[in-house]
Formats: structure tokens, C-alpha cells, sequence
């Protein structure tokens, strides 16, 4: 709720014409821009001078950064090596290259992370010095894993029902002891996000006829589904040319 009410009182205090029509502003920077939006105006609401309203918004970015730096250096250790746990220690070495799966002396996939490490680092350098090109590359970025992102809670809804039919499994607790209630929460969740994802798509061409933000999230989805499609082919081949993959 606190969350929701900032958003809101965000929203209003911002004019979105003259804060955020800059071509400078983007995914990355918004956060910081709409905190100095706040604070100026805040400071108008309490009749400060300009110079007093300028510094308050100022300080509302400085402190919203400096917040952001903490909590991102705590979980940066965790961010750096659970997504590459998960993915590639997670699935069978055979679906990635043999330098992607390899550990080092203390159990870690040392290449791996060097090639997460040097992506993030160019993704950053560009956004902060490509200028408006970069900027626009990283929103596109942002357009197409807003819908593929939440695809797979949509894939894990939709088979939930399927898992509670199972006899076979232990389970120490259980919510939903009914199939009613186990298919009457699938629903609501499928709906919720399939509602969400094709109004987030057409809310760009609603609002100002932007077809081109519709477009990049439609093809979101579909180019990360062809890009898996092709990761699995060639582990099915390799599969097959090497047999000898199966035992690792």
C-alpha cells in the first residue's frame, strides 16, 4: 500500500510534458528524474524560493541514488551468480558451450560470469555514454522483456492444476484442498496476466498511437521463444551426435 501511494502521489505531482519529453530520459533514468520532479514541486507546495525548490529536488535524487547504490551493493553479490546458477548449473551442460558450464577450484563457472560481467558493463557504458541512440536501443531492450518476462508465471499457472492432480508427490503442506480452488486460482492468475500483458501492448497505441512500442513488446516474446527454440535444436543434436553428454 505505501508503495501504491507513492506511485500515486508520483504521478500527480509530475508534468509529464515538460519533465518527460527531454530525449534524454529513459527506462534507466526515470527514477531519478521523477524523485527530482517531487521534490521541486514539493518545494513549490511549501512556497520556497526557486533556487530552494531546484535544491530540494536535487536532494530527493541525490538521496533516491544513494538508496538505490546500497540496496543494488547488497544484492549485486547475490544478482551476480543466481541467475547463472539457475541457468547454467541448473539445466544440462550439454544445452551450452563447454566454456559456459566449466568450474573453477571452488565450484563457480568462472566464464560464464566474466561474459555476464562484460555485458552488463557494456549495456551500462552505452546507456550513459551513447547518447540518444544508446538510450533508445536500451528501451527497446526494456519493451520486449516487459510481456516476455512474465510469460513463464502464465506457463507455470496453466500447469499448476496438472501438479495437484499428481498422487505420486509428498507434499509437507497444502493450501488449496479442493480441484475447485486449485482451478479457480489458476483462472484468476491466468487471467490477471494475460489481461495485464495484452493491455500493457495496446496501451502505447490507445494513449498515442504508438505503434512502435506495440510492435517491440509483441516481438519480445516471440524473438526470446525463437532464440530458446534454437538453444534447445542444438542440444537435441548435440544429444544425439554425443551420447556421452547424457551422463554428465
Amino acid at each position: 500500500m505505501g508503495r501504491n501511494d507513492l506511485l500515486i502521489r508520483t504521478f500527480l505531482s509530475t508534468n509529464w510534458q515538460q519533465v518527460l519529453s527531454d530525449g534524454s530520459v529513459n527506462l534507466g533514468n526515470i527514477t531519478y528524474i521523477l524523485m527530482k520532479s517531487l521534490g521541486m514541486t514539493l518545494g513549490n507546495a511549501l512556497h520556497l524560493s526557486p533556487e530552494s525548490a531546484m535544491a530540494l529536488g536535487v536532494w530527493f535524487a541525490r538521496i533516491t541514488g544513494l538508496s538505490m547504490f546500497l540496496a543494488y551493493t547488497g544484492a549485486f553479490f547475490t544478482l551476480s551468480y543466481s541467475p547463472l546458477k539457475a541457468i547454467i548449473q541448473g539445466t544440462p551442460k550439454a544445452l551450452w558451450p563447454a566454456p559456459m558450464t566449466r568450474l573453477n577450484a571452488v565450484g563457480m563457472p568462472t566464464t560464464a560470469m566474466w561474459l555476464q560481467c562484460l555485458l552488463v558493463s557494456l549495456f551500462i557504458l552505452l546507456v550513459s555514454f551513447g547518447g540518444d541512440t544508446a538510450s533508445a536501443f536500451y528501451n527497446k531492450l526494456t519493451l520486449m522483456a516487459n510481456v516476455s518476462m512474465t510469460l513463464p508465471y502464465l506457463f507455470l499457472a496453466l500447469a499448476f492444476p496438472f501438479f495437484k492432480a499428481r498422487t505420486d508427490l509428498e507434499r509437507p503442506f497444502v493450501i488449496f484442498k479442493t480441484r475447485a480452488a486449485t482451478l479457480l486460482t489458476t483462472g484468476v492468475v491466468v487471467l490477471v496476466v494475460t489481461f495485464a500483458n495484452v493491455f500493457t501492448i495496446i496501451q502505447p497505441v490507445i494513449e498515442a498511437g504508438d505503434w512502435n512500442s506495440a510492435l517491440w513488446m509483441t516481438g519480445g516474446p516471440i524473438f526470446f521463444s525463437l532464440l530458446a527454440m534454437a538453444i534447445y535444436q542444438n542440444y537435441s543434436r548435440r544429444m544425439a551426435n554425443e551420447p556421452e553428454w547424457a551422463v554428465e
